[in-house]
């Protein structure tokens, strides 16, 4: 009898967790698969919120108030570290679209959670022609901007409009700017 109790659950542990694998492909798999237009953003506790007086700092150690880079309708603010394999992904998908974007779009890149030399690489490996600066750690944590890549859209006066969490590519972020004119 406890060798029957023990095969059951045994099969029913294993039954769950095929089933859990298998409901987060098809959800990855669906996700893929939503056409542009219903590309989702993201619920965080900084949608709706202002974030126009985080202080960023250029590369040369200048500190700055973001909204001083806030000029275009709607602002791409997109936060990445080197060592993030999306971010390396991503990032020519942003340059991309940076080089045939609207002109009432711009774009922002925050470099988090990295050390100089290897921010210096990845920028120099890539070539963004956008404004680039670096946020600490405590704005990190205040705002709870956990996971790289992070995607905020913003507008002039520094509202954060839409956040998409993770890797997007250039037809997402046409199709985000597009729900939000």
């Amino acid at each position: 009898m406890k060798k029957l109790i023990t095969v059951l659950l045994s099969l029913l542990f294993i039954s769950l967790a095929a089933y859990s694998i298998y409901t987060v492909i098809q959800f990855n798999q669906s996700k893929n698969q939503i056409s542009n237009k219903n590309t989702i953003s993201h619920e965080h506790p900084v949608n709706g919120k202002n974030i126009g007086n985080i202080t960023v700092m250029d590369f040369n150690n200048h500190t700055y108030k973001l909204k001083e880079s806030l000029k275009h309708d709607i602002n791409i603010i997109n936060m990445w570290a080197s060592w993030c394999e999306p971010c390396n992904k991503e990032m020519p998908e942003l340059i991309h679209y940076d080089q045939q974007k609207p002109n009432h779009v711009g774009l922002i890149g925050l470099n988090v959670q990295d050390k100089p030399d290897k921010r210096d690489e990845f920028i120099k490996k890539y070539s963004p022609d956008y404004p680039m600066y670096s946020l600490s750690e405590e704005i990190t944590k205040q705002y709870k901007f956990t996971y790289v890549p992070t995607t905020l859209f913003v507008d002039k006066e520094g509202k954060v409009l839409k956040t998409y969490i993770g890797e997007l590519n250039q037809s997402q972020i046409e199709s985000i700017t597009q729900q939000i004119d």
